[in-house]
């Protein structure tokens, strides 16, 4: 509508209007962009037409349009040859809910002859005062957007925008013309105008919500939703630590409530001021005298998402958003504009979450305390070593890291270390359930501690994870080097087995084991008894392989050494007994210079170890049993 009212041959030429002066269109950069882009799509207009206003820096709050910036950028474009359209003012900003100064903003768009456009949940404010109005009441802006389904709490309805209509009461010539001014058309030719049936459709939901509710259901929703956020702002601003962003209800001095809004005269400049259409508060860190915070540290915006999540989650009936401001950092949100259920948190749950938040406060504060110390007690640590995760809000992360390793980082070693934390957080958290796994940037496991109560011991907790890594670390070695004695074990019998075989062969005769001839040979003169390939069995207390003629021929096992009972005869000697020769030797990376297991003698360790493991009362036993031959005489291969 302004594009017609201020070229008016748009409707023949279009685009080509603008030619000899572009369109101008104001807002603000704490509004979004993506508003004002759409528009220009609507219309065919180039981004070159948005003029984007900074917001205040020095006086008046920091989420509200610059003044002397758009007085400044309007007489500029004017003296550029560019037409200043329509100025976007916002009664409650999309975040923090702040109002500009919309008074005068309407003074400099009437110098301008500029439209002033107002959109916001703050608007919903011109509905509480309950008392009859006197006199001629100015008009708010030219225009400005009502999201009436989220005020009330009915999901659906549609936006509605009103419009002023053109005011030609001013021209002294009126009664003397004849027929219609052309700026009673311009709606007409905005395609405003409701004289289709359809578009008339579209209001039916809202007409149909509005009979339902009445006057009184209308003004006692909006009512509720300003006092549930005045509530809310009073509950909040006693915190110490809690800073509050969004504006305070009663203006700065406080003086007016919503409910005085109701019941006494008041202008709209007053009831924009004296109400708050949302709370927004952020965990901030302790402040000297004189010092003042803008942005807080980037830790204080995982503490803050941590502290969202834990609200949403045991005091869900205040709803919370988790929001990031570019100037502040994350904040948490409640819009009881935006609530969908369109009922308010009573004083009970008010009450109630006020309480969730002071217990989450004090684990935040005694965590940043106790932080501090857990950076120096693993800074001095030789085994562990500090971890940044990004995305955590915990204490942090630590990696249990044995002497030497971090030398000897190849794929290997990673890989084994990953598996040590891991093991290492398996057995932590069945002390507590605060340790979890975590990992790093470069793919590198580690401890993650939780958040800490005030009378946590950081150095036991740290002291905790060095004593059951070590133990991980230990009880890893000792199977590593039993695993490694039953790989020399089947070696060692597989090399006994196939060299008994061969011997077989050269003492039975090869002759025997030709097909049809052999068979002959063999009822000529039979085999004994006692012939055959005896099979092995691996003793891991001893750290040897012996033959098994004894288990299948007295039906026992009996441990070297071990005493039997008075009047009984043990069974003899097996008649193989081959000694594991070799060495278990880790990998470089898995052992430090001190502590590496390289050379070990497998006759001297196995029962060592197996005290070590707890399990030096088990009889280990891996039998390789005589495999039977083919029909060519081939012994296959264990």
């Amino acid at each position: 509508m302004m594009l017609h009212y201020k070229y008016p041959r748009y409707l023949e030429d279009g685009a080509l209007a603008f030619n000899s002066s572009l369109p101008t269109i104001y807002s603000s950069v704490a509004s979004p962009l993506g508003i004002v882009q759409h528009l220009c799509r609507q219309l065919g207009l180039p981004l070159a037409c948005v003029r984007p206003v900074p917001v205040n820096t020095h006086f008046g709050s920091q989420y509200t349009m610059d003044l002397s910036a758009l007085q400044k950028m309007l007489a500029d474009d004017v003296a550029t040859g560019r037409t200043p359209l329509i100025v976007i003012a916002d009664a409650g900003t999309p975040i923090t809910g702040h109002v500009d100064n919309i008074p005068r903003i309407k003074e400099l768009c009437k110098v301008h002859g500029a439209w002033l456009h107002i959109r916001g949940h703050s608007l919903a404010a011109l509905a509480l005062p309950n008392h009859q109005r006197n006199g001629h009441i100015p008009p708010v802006a030219d225009s400005f957007t009502l999201t009436l389904g989220s005020w009330l709490g009915v999901p659906g309805l549609p936006m509605v925008t009103l419009y002023r209509l053109w005011d030609s009461s001013v021209n002294p010539n009126r009664s003397k013309q004849v027929g219609v001014t052309r700026e009673s058309t311009l709606p007409l030719l905005a395609g405003l105008n409701t004289d289709h049936q359809g578009r008339r459709i579209l209001a039916l939901p809202l007409w149909a919500a509005l009979q339902n509710l009445g006057k009184e259901g209308v003004h006692a929703r909006i009512r509720e939703d300003f006092l549930a956020s005045e509530k809310l702002w009073a509950a909040l601003d006693v915190f110490r630590h809690v800073r509050v962003l969004s504006p305070k209800p009663g203006g700065e001095s406080g003086t007016y409530t919503v409910s005085e809004l109701i019941s006494k005269p008041a202008n709209i400049p007053l009831l924009f001021e004296s109400t708050a259409c949302c709370v927004v508060f952020q965990f901030t860190p302790e402040l000297n005298e004189g010092e003042f915070l803008t942005k807080v540290p980037p830790y204080y915006d995982k503490l803050n998402s941590w502290l969202g999540q834990i609200l949403q989650l045991d005091a869900p009936q205040v709803p919370i958003d988790i929001c990031e401001l570019e100037n502040v950092g994350v904040v948490l949100r409640f819009c009881p504009f935006e609530n969908s259920s369109g009922q308010q948190p009573t004083v009970e749950e008010t009450q109630s979450f006020v309480q969730c938040l002071e217990q989450q406060l004090v684990i935040l504060r005694a965590t940043i305390h106790h932080r501090e110390t857990f950076v120096k007690l693993v800074e001095a640590s030789p085994v562990l070593k500090i971890v940044d995760l990004p995305d955590w809000a915990g204490m942090g992360g630590v990696r249990y890291c044995p002497e030497g390793w971090e030398q000897l980082l190849t794929d290997q070693a990673k890989e084994e270390l990953n598996h040590l934390n891991m093991a290492l957080v398996d057995s932590l958290r069945s002390t507590d359930s605060a340790f979890s796994l975590g990992e790093d940037a470069d793919g590198l496991m580690c401890v993650r501690f939780g958040m800490l109560t005030p009378q946590s011991d950081v150095e036991e907790l740290l002291n905790l994870v060095i004593r059951v890594g070590q133990s991980v670390e230990e009880n890893s070695r000792v199977l590593d080097s039993m695993s490694e004695i039953v790989k020399k074990g089947i070696e060692t019998a597989t090399l006994d087995l196939q060299k008994e075989n061969e011997e077989r062969l050269w003492q039975e005769g090869i002759i025997r084991h030709v097909p049809i001839v052999g068979t002959f040979v063999n009822w000529w003169s039979p085999k004994t008894k006692e012939t055959g390939i005896r099979g092995r069995s691996l003793n891991l207390t001893q750290g040897v392989v012996e033959s098994t003629e004894n288990i299948y021929k007295y039906h026992m096992q009996m441990q070297a050494g071990q005493a039997s009972a008075p009047g009984t005869k043990n069974p003899p000697t097996p008649q193989v007994q081959t000694p594991i020769s070799g060495s278990h030797s880790r990998s470089s990376s898995h052992a430090s210079a001190s502590s590496q297991l390289s050379n070990i003698k497998v006759e001297n360790e196995p029962q060592k170890m197996l005290k070590e493991s707890n399990v030096d009362k088990i009889s280990v036993q891996a039998n390789i049993k005589q495999l039977p031959e083919t029909e060519k005489g081939k012994v296959l291969e264990p």
